[in-house]
């Protein structure tokens, strides 16, 4: 409605009472925070605020905050058993209210996801539903994707990936700890990368605790860098290359060149990668395409090796 403060809220399994607000002649985002995010919490306030301020769409907030908390086991322990099990869960209730939308009249070719941390994964859920019914989402945005229990030698989920959409934008931030380390976008964009365990530039090294401030610097830049693209839609140039040795050896091809945030192309495919500033603003337009091989990488342990040395 415009504001943080006026809204209208609705159970996510009666998702027709929002029609009456819904404006057809606008696209429609949805977002949803991660695991431990909260209505209130930093990256849900910028998200929602910065669309606010755009004053081009309308605006839903998947609310499963009663559904990322921790539970009383500790962290890792409630991700694998509390958190993932219902970021299914609410995924899929998520892709049968968008079906209920879409037959109400809500054109789904304006829908677009946009999620945190492993609210990324419930939209990929969201899209995996909605395309057993025959109904494609156009896109979905991940900022920083969870990688543990989603990739390597211990996957046993499958999330957000480029078949849930018909276009899937993944930024990665933090590699290596909270975040995904495979390319699984149609296009992947990697700030700063330099290699696994890539920090970003101003966030602190060192071990910190699980899920303080200075320990999701990195995680908490993705959806930082695409708050300012949405005030800034031209602010953020990302270079395509083959790989993070393409980048560096040859720039990348500058022909493929794409912008982060509400313009980035639609036709574009594969590995994107850019600089940024330390603090903000971050943005630091065509300079950013220039690789930087002297950036530092995260001295921390990755989030997988805590989960099993907690557990």
């Amino acid at each position: 409605m415009r504001s943080l403060d006026h809204f209208v809220e609705t159970p996510l399994a009666d998702p027709l009472k929002l029609i009456p607000y819904i404006n057809n002649e606008l696209p429609t985002v949805i977002y949803t925070f991660g695991y431990r995010g909260r209505v209130d919490g930093p990256a849900t306030t910028a998200v929602l605020t910065a669309y606010i301020k755009k004053k081009k769409r309308n605006i839903i907030l998947l609310n499963w905050q009663e559904e990322a908390v921790t539970g009383l086991f500790g962290i890792p322990i409630g991700y694998a058993f509390n958190a993932i099990p219902s970021a299914k869960k609410v995924g899929r209730e998520l892709g049968d209210a968008i079906l209920e939308l879409t037959q109400a009249g809500v054109d789904i070719s304006d829908i677009h996801l946009v999620a945190h941390s492993l609210g990324a994964h419930i939209m990929g859920y969201a899209g995996k539903v909605t395309r057993e019914h025959g109904y494609v989402i156009p896109r979905i945005t991940g900022l920083d994707p969870p990688g543990t229990l989603f990739e390597g030698a211990f996957a046993i989920h499958s999330g957000l990936d480029r078949t849930c959409a018909k276009f899937v934008d993944i930024v990665h931030t933090d590699l290596g700890s909270y975040g995904s380390t495979t390319s699984r976008g149609t296009i992947d964009i990697w700030p700063n990368y330099t290699g696994e365990n890539s920090k970003q530039p101003g966030c602190p090294d060192g071990i910190f605790e699980l899920f303080s401030r200075e320990d999701l610097c990195s995680h908490d830049r993705s959806w930082g860098y695409f708050v300012e693209a949405l005030a800034s839609p031209t602010a953020f140039v990302a270079v395509g290359a083959a790989n993070y040795s393409d980048w560096v050896t040859h720039g990348g091809d500058i022909n493929r060149a794409i912008y982060l945030g509400d313009l980035t192309s639609t036709q574009a495919k594969g590995n994107y990668y850019m600089r940024t500033n330390s603090k903000s603003p971050y943005a630091l337009h065509a300079e950013g395409i220039k690789p930087n091989t002297n950036q530092a990488r995260s001295r921390r342990n990755p989030f997988l090796t805590r989960f099993f040395q907690l557990f």
